[in-house]
């Protein structure tokens, strides 16, 4: 059992305090213009907020090019992508919250919203904490194995090149200390640009992460769509 989990959208000012609030402790920031184009989402616990996160809708690929993450990216070459697609991004969580649970429930309610919108494709930009590239070289250098063979992000200003593949006990190491929200990504079939960013506002390091939904494992999706049902009744 996942306990008195509930999935929403934040709907009036006092969550969109509780949101804001929790993402300033995580980020450091609070608001800005994408929240305004975006429905912010609520994973609660009996009534604590839990986690947050951001979803954006854009009707087709020409449009991503107003994204979040189009302001790191270059997405020129995604422009001919006709289906709509989803930007998840701010996604945080509170100090007590189960890592796993929250996930599993995250990608439960964006399966709503993805059935909802008719959405092909979910993007965002997937993090690492600091700006030093040289912890997270393990596992930047396993995302080598994940770069899309379809789909080329390009560069805009500076960038981070990959390390070469890992291999052996490096790739085992990079595996283990992959983000968990990237690793869910990759889990489902997800793949990422061929370089990353570093982001001096958030002091993280990003990478650009795709997943098109019809390449999600079949009985992973039915489980997700299950849950989502679950949650959206707050049965869960």
């Amino acid at each position: 059992m996942l306990g008195a989990y509930r999935v929403r959208q934040a709907d009036s000012r006092a969550d969109l305090q509780k949101v804001m609030a929790l993402r300033i402790a995580r980020f450091g920031v609070g608001r800005d213009e994408f929240d305004e184009t975006s429905a912010q989402m609520m994973i609660e616990q009996g009534g604590q907020l839990m986690a947050t996160y951001r979803l954006g809708q854009y009707r087709s690929g020409a449009e991503m090019a107003g994204s979040y993450a189009a302001q790191f990216y270059d997405l020129s070459l995604m422009e001919d992508y006709n289906r709509p697609a989803l930007e998840l991004g701010r996604f945080c969580l509170a100090p007590k919250a189960r890592e796993a649970d929250i996930l599993r429930l995250a990608f439960a309610g964006i399966a709503g919203q993805v059935d909802a919108l008719g959405a092909g494709l979910l993007f965002g930009c997937a993090s690492f904490a600091g700006v030093d590239p040289a912890p997270h070289a393990p596992s930047l250098a396993v995302l080598r194995a994940h770069i899309s063979d379809h789909w080329r992000i390009l560069r805009r200003g500076v960038a981070l090149d990959l390390p070469p593949r890992a291999q052996g006990e490096t790739a085992l190491i990079g595996a283990r200390a992959m983000p968990p929200l990237l690793r869910s990504y990759l889990a489902m079939g997800g793949w990422v640009g061929d370089h990353a960013v570093q982001d001096h506002q958030l002091g993280t390091i990003h990478i650009f992460t795709g997943l098109e939904v019809d390449r999600i494992p079949p009985a992973r999706a039915a489980a997700l769509r299950g849950l989502a049902a679950q949650i959206s009744d707050g049965q869960s």
